[in-house]
């Protein structure tokens, strides 16, 4: 059911006596963003967050005239561009190949100037920095980066929340993507997989009910993300994808404040070496109290 008006929309669930929303905004102050999204960790639209970036002209075309010959490495092996474009625009029902996840300004780096201004909605992000152990310091340091997905239709089966426990601001470029979400309180029905981020229910529209009874309690949101628009995607929320046609978006991840103890709790529940994911835990914290003071 949606309700809108001039710059507020709706999309919303019930569940029993409540009733889950995600929001589709314009002229979303981020004051209003920390307020109503950030801190109470909710899931929202918005329409207008990247509306002064070039990359609003991106189209698989563009990308095909402007890096003729280009070798992209996509998760079916290495391809030109052409022929990246060409598998992923065909009408077929077989997953085409996927530039999945790929640090922008490392494949396109003559791109970075398209996705700028960095909306203030992904500000402070405190995924950048030197952290002191050089392993820490490079992950949380390529989480920082904006990631590039390219691809045609398919299903995305991943059930997931995001790693490091960060938040998610997902721009759709080019296509729909069709979000399926399910919010914290759901995860008793959707057997995550234990130490990891993954639900071991592989295909929410047709799962295995005899094997995963649990998850006819789920309650999922779906909303269509269309190109120009934004969504912010909370530390714990799971979401997979559906993606009806050619598809273009970029990812930023985003850890401050908000959501930096998940980072923290991430880190040691995911250590071989518990004992020194403590005291360095404590270090992250000293970290965060630092930067929430000082910025």
């Amino acid at each position: 059911m949606s309700i809108s008006s001039t710059n507020y929309k709706t999309e919303t669930l019930s569940k029993e006596n409540d009733t889950i929303t995600v929001d589709r905004r314009s002229n979303l102050s981020y004051e209003e963003f920390k307020e109503k999204y950030l801190f109470p960790r909710k899931p929202v639209i918005i329409t207008d967050a990247t509306a002064k970036w070039k990359a609003s002209s991106w189209t698989p075309e563009w990308f095909k005239l402007r890096y003729p010959g280009k070798v992209l490495n996509t998760d079916q092996g290495e391809m030109k561009m052409e022929d990246f474009i060409d598998a992923i625009t065909e009408n077929s029902d077989k997953p085409g190949p996927f530039l999945r996840e790929q640090p922008l300004e490392e494949v396109f780096p003559d791109l970075i100037d398209n996705v700028t201004p960095t909306p203030a909605y992904v500000l402070p992000n405190w995924l950048k920095g030197n952290f002191v152990i050089p392993q820490i310091t490079n992950r949380l340091n390529r989480e920082s980066h904006i990631e590039v997905n390219f691809c045609g239709r398919r299903i995305f089966p991943y059930l997931h929340v995001d790693d490091l426990g960060v938040h998610a601001f997902i721009t759709q470029h080019y296509g729909d993507k069709h979000l399926i979400v399910y919010p914290p309180d759901q995860e008793p029905y959707l057997y995550r997989v234990e130490k990891d981020r993954f639900s071991q229910v592989y295909d929410v529209d047709n799962p295995d009910l005899e094997k995963f009874p649990l998850f006819a309690k789920a309650k999922a949101i779906r909303v269509v993300l269309h190109a120009g628009e934004s969504v912010f995607m909370p530390s714990g929320w799971w979401h997979t994808t559906r993606v009806p046609g050619t598809s273009l978006s970029t990812v930023i991840s985003v850890s401050n404040s908000s959501n930096w103890p998940d980072l923290i709790e991430y880190l040691k529940h995911n250590s071989n070496h518990p004992a020194l994911a403590s005291i360095f835990g404590v270090y992250l914290r000293g970290v965060g109290f630092l930067k929430s003071i000082f910025g």
